[in-house]
């Protein structure tokens, strides 16, 4: 539903955006009293109360279309229509290339909408964003009404009763509306549904009693998992009442339980609730858990902490600038041998070590440098439901298809047997034993971090409290841990760290499975990688709001 705008001024235009239950505002210029520099100013004025602005034309000249879609309208509507052809004419002056033969340009455009398009944006996006509507209101445009509708690029054909109704000769008069114009009204809205397109009709209160279905012509529910167009309000409508879930790869409905992977099964689940259809509902908004009333009021919640930290953090002016940190390298992978012992026989059937190569040993074939093992150096990586390795960028969603990813390099020879040294180790007389126990080079490890902490965790089991210690260093972490197992194991390292530390306000922890430690930021940024060794993978993205205009 919309409303008219035939005077100038900037206020007159806000009053009808806020206007209750308005969703445009048509500025014309065709019957009122608003010319080019109006129109500009019209346009910001009800775009800025979240109302879409409409510019009517008194022509359908290509100037007049440019100007009224760079001052950003988000739709046109063109009067007078008499043919197909114009309304071609007009989707080429209105559409960017390939589809028409607009100019790009204008600065104003884009800050006619919220949040505010980049130019790019806008320029990709403009040509099925904005909406070309065009009047039937003359007799020849009804004649060929059906070959209108068709046009690519014609988004409404918007009804004009009363110039309809002079042009073919059953005017509107003291509002009553003639069959022979109700039939002609019929005609338009067969060949606007037809051809798949909207409809749109101007109503005053008397053609609206006269012929209420007009209320009801076109609408489409808004319902999730309904949209359909309708005309009886009573109809049954089955729809989603909750709102959409994508978690770990997987997407469904809050309000019911199907959960699938691809977004054409997510659009296929079948509706959960039956109703009536709407154009107004909106999904409820998720339930948020109230406070209870016997929490300790001494206690402060999360959020009061993390506003406390940022605040402390913006605050604290004898902070050192951050000094710009070269991009870090990729620490080299676990050396592995890259031939077969020569001395050690290789089993019947035997498949190749390598990730994603799966190259199968039959006895007695000849080996040479022209086997070409395709395969993946790099590690398996598994995050929010996407499957892939570190070493390129191909992801999946299905286990199955991660298996089949194919490989990023070659070698010249399969992998059967190795040396038959286990990577985690070195081999034997370097050093790989001291005392009986096993060292180890690397151990498994994650993090995660609050506005000023960062939790690290160091995954290994059975560690001796007793004799395990850890340093902290300002820029890094000094780790020996030994093990209490049978085959007792001990890990020394130092970590290099991202950032610097607070080393007297750092903790750590001695778990079942895991050591812990607690690093307190000297200079609370964000840390992307723990290690400063660590390749930093990703891109940091600026996500929110932008401002109204």
């Amino acid at each position: 539903m919309g409303v008219w705008q035939t005077l100038p001024g900037q206020n007159v235009s806000r009053i009808l955006a806020r206007t209750a239950g308005v969703d445009w505002v048509l500025v014309d210029c065709e019957h009122g009293n608003i010319d080019d520099a109006a129109m500009h100013e019209a346009v910001p004025a009800i775009a800025s109360c979240g109302v879409s602005p409409i510019v009517r034309l008194p022509d359908m000249q290509g100037w007049m279309i440019k100007r009224a879609l760079d001052s950003g309208a988000h739709g046109i509507l063109i009067p007078l229509l008499r043919s197909a052809e114009e309304a071609r004419k007009i989707v080429a002056a209105a559409k960017f290339p390939p589809q028409g033969q607009r100019g790009l340009g204008s600065p104003f455009a884009m800050e006619r909408f919220n949040p505010i398009p980049t130019m790019t944006e806008y320029l990709q996006h403009a040509n099925d964003s904005l909406l070309t509507i065009v009047q039937i209101e003359t007799q020849e445009a009804l004649d060929a009404v059906e070959e209108i509708a068709e046009v690519p690029g014609i988004d409404v054909l918007f009804i004009g009763p009363f110039d309809l109704g002079n042009n073919i000769g059953y005017p509107i008069l003291d509002g009553v509306i003639r069959p022979e114009l109700e039939q002609a009204i019929d005609r338009i809205l067969a060949a606007t549904t037809k051809a798949g397109k909207k409809a749109g009709f101007f109503a005053s209160n008397r053609a609206s009693e006269h012929k209420p279905q007009f209320w009801h012509m076109g609408l489409k529910c808004v319902h999730q998992g309904c949209g359909k167009e309708y005309s009886d309000p009573e109809e049954i409508c089955r729809y989603h009442p909750g709102p959409p879930v994508f978690h770990e790869g997987q997407k469904g409905w809050k309000c019911c339980k199907p959960r699938v992977l691809t977004f054409n099964e997510f659009l296929e689940i079948p509706p959960c609730t039956d109703g009536k259809h709407s154009t107004t509902d909106h999904p409820p908004k998720i339930e948020k858990k109230e406070l209870t009333t016997d929490v300790n009021p001494t206690k402060q919640s999360l959020s009061d902490k993390l506003a406390e930290a940022v605040s402390a953090s913006v605050t604290t002016t004898n902070r050192a600038p951050l000094a710009p940190q070269p991009a870090p390298t990729a620490p080299p992978p676990p050396p592995e041998s890259e031939d077969d012992e020569p001395s050690l026989e290789i089993p019947d059937g035997k498949t190749c070590r390598r990730k994603g190569c799966n190259a199968t040993y039959k006895k007695g074939q000849t080996r040479s440098d022209d086997e070409k093992c395709v395969h993946h150096p790099g590690a398996p990586i598994f995050h929010e439901g996407s499957k892939g390795y570190s070493c390129c960028k191909r992801r999946v969603l299905e286990f199955d298809q991660f298996m089949k990813l194919e490989g990023c390099k070659t070698s010249p020879r399969h992998l059967f047997i190795g040396s038959g040294q286990d990577k985690g180790k070195k081999k034997e007389g370097t050093g790989s034993e001291q005392g009986g126990e096993e060292l180890l080079e690397t151990v498994r490890h994650d993090f995660y971090q609050t506005p000023t902490t960062v939790i690290a965790s160091f995954f290994l089991k059975k560690i001796d409290s007793t004799r395990a210690t850890v340093k902290f260093k300002p820029n890094a972490l000094d780790l020996d841990l030994p093990t209490n197992e049978p085959a007792p194991k001990r890990y020394k390292a130092v970590v290099p760290l991202f950032g610097e530390i607070d080393t007297e306000k750092s903790v750590f922890k001695i778990l079942g499975t895991k050591l812990e430690v607690s690093l307190y930021k000297a200079d609370g940024a964000s840390w992307p990688v723990l290690r400063s060794d660590q390749q930093r993978t990703g891109k940091i993205l600026q996500i929110g709001r932008a401002g109204r205009v």
